[in-house]
């Protein structure tokens, strides 16, 4: 059947594209912000010899208008721990080399819901060959080269390598004539006067202070002061951060009245101790507090968490990134935007199109605390695109940039695993049977920074004071495939309350930890909690289907935290 409709009732054709805030018609870009570009001979005087390979390079990908760009919101994932046989991949396209830290897209606010935004998207026209704003401070000088599209609705996003830089020029091929924005997050832009679709190759020459690649010249101001703000707008705060970062600071050992010097350092130690690992249950509901107290995550967790505290301390941070790594760059008042990277998952590398290219290291070293355990270099495996390559002076450790938005299930009521009856008894056993006793339970993450031997900490005593049937009835035993309630409370060795401590439950037998199968590995842990204000606990715990037969022992303990030793409960 052929339907057909009258030309007055047709409906408007498709729109092919959403308007995003920032985005400029053709006629709507301010004059003078179109330049033409330079020639190779200019170019390759500014970017200094062999700075520009013109052929294809292997896997080249070519970048899209922001039609297809999506860049409104960004939520962050659960997904701390690494899979097996996971391998990055990185696409190098300036040189000197900056892997991994090209900056592909950052955002400088988050909104109510804890999703990360850019706070104006407006674009702003980023002039050509200007003065440098910094200066006679030390600047470095890269070349840039990728292939993009340029579109007359919508502006094309270009990699970066600074939060402040400045174009000094720019070579297109075919020759285009160009415009380049940005907007408050330093997400660069360009621009052209097509009337259709077009690919060409861009090589463009930017400079940005030595400063801008490591912290330097922090001023003696105190956080949460306008003098925090760098002259800025001082950042929003959302409740979700400000509920909870009084127990933030407080883990991560940072007093609220603090410098700038000790609230950063403070802050970038605590997350950089971070390590690979499962999320140790929901601390709370909120996904900031769960991550900013979880001790485990990859890059993204760390960067996110530590925008979101910096945030709520006055200062103003980004979060930024690209399709491997993750980190931070903070607004330092009086000297401008450094790269605080707090490091990852130690996992593989694959870095494309950086074997001829020298390694970009900068002129200073990294000034902030580099605690145990916080990589060296940005993968365990070192690309062979990489291998007669020098690490720069603060590479990190790699992450995956996971698009699994999945969260893991409560690690207070695991699912089950094999096992036979279980009952519960007080007093312990002789050694014997089960798993030895091992410094750390798998369920629950030690604290990031308790092997900092500059922490002096106190010790600790945990106790289990009930557990009951979940119906609240008090039983004295209970069987396997049960789920019980535990309660108690944590102090330390003063008697004051262990507030905001990790708890976690094991059942012992003969004197060890039994372990369980839960999963792909076996564990001892039964799940885990966090106790309150005034040092109590409370949880509900599965006791596995299938233990093998005898009488057990619920146990508590706590791997402890930047103040308090690791205990565990009679």
């Amino acid at each position: 059947m052929v339907l057909a409709v009258p030309g007055s009732a047709q409906s408007p054709g498709r729109r092919l594209h959403r308007e995003i805030p920032g985005d400029l018609g053709l006629g709507a870009m301010p004059a003078g912000a179109i330049a033409p570009p330079r020639s190779a001979q200019q170019l390759a005087s500014v970017a200094g010899p062999g700075r520009w390979d013109e052929a294809l390079r292997p896997g080249e990908a070519i970048l899209q208008p922001r039609e297809n760009w999506s860049a409104s919101a960004r939520e962050m994932d659960r997904e701390t721990r690494s899979s097996p046989g996971t391998e990055l991949h990185y696409q190098e396209v300036f040189n000197p080399s900056i892997a991994p830290f090209k900056r592909l897209h950052a955002y400088d606010a988050v909104d109510e819901l804890g999703r990360l935004v850019v706070r104006d998207p407006s674009l702003r026209p980023v002039p050509l060959d200007p003065a440098a704003p910094w200066g006679a401070e030390l600047a470095a000088r890269f070349t840039g080269d990728v292939f993009i599209e340029l579109s007359p609705q919508s502006p094309t996003p270009i990699p970066s390598v600074a939060a402040e830089q400045r174009l000094v020029s720019y070579r297109t091929v075919p020759e285009t004539p160009l415009a380049f924005f940005e907007d408050s997050a330093g997400n660069v832009f360009v621009r052209a006067p097509v009337t259709e679709l077009r690919r060409v190759r861009l090589a463009y020459v930017v400079e940005a202070p030595q400063r801008a690649f490591t912290m330097a010249g922090i001023p003696h101001a105190s956080l949460s002061t306008p003098s925090a703000h760098r002259g800025m707008v001082a950042p929003v705060v959302p409740e979700l951060v400000r509920s909870s970062l009084a127990e933030v600071l407080r883990r991560a050992g940072v007093e609220p009245g603090a410098s700038l010097a000790e609230g950063i350092g403070g802050l970038t130690g605590y997350f950089r101790a971070f390590r690979d690992g499962d999320l140790p249950g929901d601390l709370g509901g909120q996904l900031y507090r769960t991550l900013a107290l979880g001790g485990v995550g990859a890059c993204r967790h760390r960067a996110y968490a530590f925008v979101l505290t910096m945030h709520g301390v006055g200062v103003n941070a980004r979060f930024v990134g690209n399709e491997a790594h993750a980190w931070a760059e903070v607004a330092v008042p009086g000297a401008g935007w450094s790269r605080v990277d707090l490091g990852g998952w130690d996992v593989p590398l694959r870095t494309e199109s950086a074997s001829e290219r020298e390694a970009f290291v900068p002129a200073n070293p990294d000034p902030l605390p580099r605690p145990a355990g916080y990589g060296q270099l940005y993968s365990s495996s070192p690309s062979p695109t990489r291998a007669n390559q020098q690490p720069t002076a603060q590479a990190p450790q790699a992450t995956a940039q996971s698009a699994a938005q999945q969260s893991p299930g409560s690690a207070v009521a695991p699912t089950p695993g094999p096992g036979i009856a279980a009952g519960i008894a007080s007093g312990a056993g002789a050694p014997g049977e089960g798993a030895p006793d091992t410094a750390t339970s798998e369920g629950l993450r030690e604290d990031p920074r308790q092997d900092d031997p500059s922490v002096v900490r106190v010790g600790t005593r945990i106790r289990v004071a009930d557990v009951r049937a979940s119906d609240g009835s008090a039983v004295t035993a209970f069987v396997r495939g049960t789920l019980v309630e535990v309660s108690g409370e944590a102090q330390d060795e003063t008697g004051a309350a262990a507030a905001n401590l990790p708890v976690g439950f094991e059942l012992w037998r003969n004197g060890r930890a039994v372990r369980v199968d839960r999963g792909a590995e076996p564990t001892t842990s039964l799940g885990t909690t966090v106790t309150d204000d005034d040092g109590h606990f409370s949880a509900r715990v599965l006791l596995p289907v299938d233990l093998g037969w005898g009488s057990y022992e619920l146990r508590a303990r706590t791997p402890g935290d930047a103040r308090r030793l690791p205990a565990r409960s009679d």
